[in-house]
């Protein structure tokens, strides 16, 4: 309890001790006095409510109660009448504190998950996003969405950690995460975590986006671009290049806050989760960056994308092969067709033979 909450208490104390006196004092005229000390006893019930909550505003109105109901039965020939007057004041006062701490409660309970959701989406998520999910216009108790997942994971990045100091491991990472979330969110997507030295993203969920695939694939090709923008400052400071591979899969999944109630973070459960995670890894098969399936393909918007189209492979914990596509490294220029990138550049060739 913080020094302000101390003095809280000492002025409910002290209403309740001034609210007392004055309701013991004879003064003339009983039910005159009696209708004007009960509107007195509700200030402390107001106060404890409002501050601290509902347990506090009960513990306070069953002391008022007693108070109220004492001087009654202790100082009068109680009648049916009067007791039940007293009954029905000290009812009165119960469902002040009810009230108003239920309320307080309620509000505070409210504010708790605000700020669990800012903590959560803010920093990972774009404003519009996020403001759709403080407005509570999108559920995260959980619901099946299709969606595209993004992994993208270092390359060697274990024996750069062991080449040198702890506090530049750190930075050169933060370094790498914060240039990666950037394209991520960008392009509409969501940072769900950051594992070790892997990312995964999601696009169209919480909130629900159109050609997620897309977004997906134009957030790879602007980490690609970002990470040779990491790349050259590191060059700069006397460190090796990074090198990364990116996988995305589209697919259902359940999305959810999940976790326990100490923990709780948003999470994607299901096999393309799996899938996505698995293609990441086969660009060290293929010696490629950027790899993705036939489902992400499928939902793409745009048919000027230089793709190469790779023979059907075998993965793990998946019935049938999956047919991937890499994306050519290429040299940057103006994304044709598109006014509003906020100055990030692409080009995109087509190929006859990627098409299937």
């Amino acid at each position: 309890m913080d020094h302000a909450d101390k003095i809280k208490i000492a002025i409910i104390f002290f209403l309740l001790a001034v609210v007392t006196v004055v309701h013991h004092m004879p003064i003339a005229g009983f039910f005159g006095a009696h209708i004007f000390h009960r509107e007195m006893f509700f200030f402390p019930i107001v106060l404890a409510g409002l501050w601290f909550g509902l347990k506090t505003a009960l513990t306070t109105s069953v002391v008022v109660s007693f108070v109220y109901a004492h001087y009654f039965i202790q100082k009068t020939d109680i009648k049916t009448i009067s007791a039940s007057l007293v009954g029905l004041q000290v009812v009165g006062f119960n469902l002040m504190a009810l009230l108003t701490g239920w309320m307080v409660d309620r509000q505070r309970r409210q504010q708790r998950e605000r700020d669990f959701l800012n903590d959560t989406f803010g920093k990972y998520v774009s404003r519009q996003v996020r403001d759709e999910i403080l407005a509570g216009r999108v559920s995260l108790k959980g619901e099946l969405k299709e969606v595209t997942v993004l992994f993208a994971d270092l390359r060697d990045f274990t024996r750069l950690v062991e080449t040198i100091p702890p506090r530049e491991v750190v930075t050169i990472i933060n370094t790498y995460f914060e240039a990666m979330s950037g394209a991520i969110v960008s392009n509409h997507g969501l940072v769900l975590q950051f594992i070790g030295d892997e990312i995964e993203a999601v696009f169209g969920a919480p909130v629900a986006l159109n050609n997620h695939q897309q977004y997906a694939i134009d957030a790879a090709l602007e980490m690609r671009t970002r990470l040779s923008q990491v790349n050259l400052s590191l060059s700069n400071q006397g460190f090796p290049p990074l090198r990364h591979g990116i996988g995305l899969h589209t697919g259902k999944v359940v999305a959810a806050n999940i976790g326990s109630t100490q923990r709780l973070s948003y999470a994607m459960v299901g096999e393309t989760v799996n899938i996505a995670s698995r293609i990441q890894d086969l660009n060290k098969d293929f010696d490629t960056d950027i790899l993705f399936s036939e489902a992400v393909r499928q939902g793409l918007s745009r048919e000027n994308i230089k793709m190469n189209s790779l023979a059907p492979v075998a993965v793990k914990g998946v019935r049938e092969q999956l047919h991937l596509y890499s994306l050519d490294k290429q040299p940057m220029g103006k994304r044709a067709g598109n006014d509003n990138d906020n100055g990030r550049d692409y080009t995109y060739y087509h190929r006859s033979d990627s098409s299937g």
